[in-house]
């Protein structure tokens, strides 16, 4: 085991309903059996994960290291209050326990158990190099481990986190279902809108975009497989487009996401992998970063892709 003083865990006991819960109840006796010293530090409301990381990293001991045990949303906001700090270098562990867990579905530890993925961290001499995506608009830089979305996603994420469904469905363990029983409701409802991307100094028009994600990884809505192609290892972002499609056309599409990844070769579907691009969006459409929720406005939006240390052991 490396020289590890003392943990600073930033614990979202919510995630998941309480899968984040049962993941800290084993973690927790792991640590208590090995008489590491550990301090708790528990997310109540929207925002506590920036405020308490940025604090953390501002104020990280020696030989101490921060570990996220959340979902998604709380690794997001642990990367930007991290990024916010004195210290935006800090490197974050993290122990999955959300109800989507795309992030940890993405770089492969989601089916790890808690006690030995802690093992495996604590083992850790140096952290691992992970891609992230940056996003800048205007004043405002935001970080993200998973995808921005734009459109039909962005809606699905809205009606799913506000669906009586959805609390139900985690308890069942079936996160992604919560998701694409939402997407069945949005799908009617969601309209087309223009779009420009600005890629190697050439724009590119779109009349009638429909899906918008840019992607770090494959997944999103807890386990849909966007864009197979992506990687957060390669210092590329991945844009996928899916034009507004309807009646045969849109269930093939969409046969095809949820199968074998084909879309991608669609003639609806447009996809790119670089290291930076522009987005704007002409239309108040919902949008979401890393499963939360961004609201319903226009986008104009510089895209980066950036790395950050993390305590996750990749092998």
């Amino acid at each position: 085991m490396s020289k590890v003083g003392k943990l600073e865990i930033i614990l979202n006991e919510r995630a998941g309903n309480g899968q984040s819960m049962q993941a800290w109840k084993k973690v927790q006796h792991y640590l208590d059996n090995i008489n590491l010293n550990y301090q708790v530090h528990t997310t109540r409301s929207n925002g506590d994960g920036v405020r308490i990381a940025k604090y953390l990293a501002n104020n990280l001991e020696p030989y101490s290291r921060i570990i996220v045990l959340g979902g998604d949303g709380t690794l997001n906001q642990s990367l930007n209050g991290v990024k916010q700090s004195n210290n935006p270098d800090t490197p974050l562990g993290y122990i999955p326990g959300g109800s989507g867990n795309d992030f940890s579905r993405g770089i492969k530890i989601r089916k790890q158990n808690p006690t030995v993925l802690i093992q495996k961290i604590l083992a850790m001499n140096e952290p691992s190099i992970i891609d992230v995506g940056k996003a800048q608009s205007q004043d405002n830089t935001k970080y993200f481990v998973n995808n921005i979305g734009i459109g039909l996603d962005a809606f699905t994420v809205y009606e799913t986190n506000h669906s009586k469904r959805k609390d139900l469905l985690n308890k069942m363990k079936l996160g992604t279902l919560a998701y694409v029983s939402s997407l069945v409701t949005v799908i009617k409802n969601q309209n087309s809108f223009p779009l420009d991307v600005t890629l190697n100094g050439e724009t590119k028009h779109f009349d009638d975009a429909y899906i918008v994600s840019a992607t770090n990884h494959p997944y999103f809505g807890g386990g849909v497989a966007i864009d197979p192609l992506a990687t957060p290892f390669d210092q590329k972002l991945d844009l996928v487009i899916v034009h507004k499609i309807s009646g045969l056309t849109f269930i093939k599409l969409f046969t095809e996401l949820f199968t074998n990844g084909s879309h991608l070769k669609d003639k609806n579907v447009w996809h790119t992998q670089a290291a930076t691009y522009h987005l704007t969006s002409y239309a108040p459409e919902h949008g979401q970063m890393d499963g939360e929720e961004l609201g319903q406005h226009n986008f104009d939006i510089d895209f980066t892709v950036a790395q950050h240390k993390f305590w996750i052991p990749l092998h």
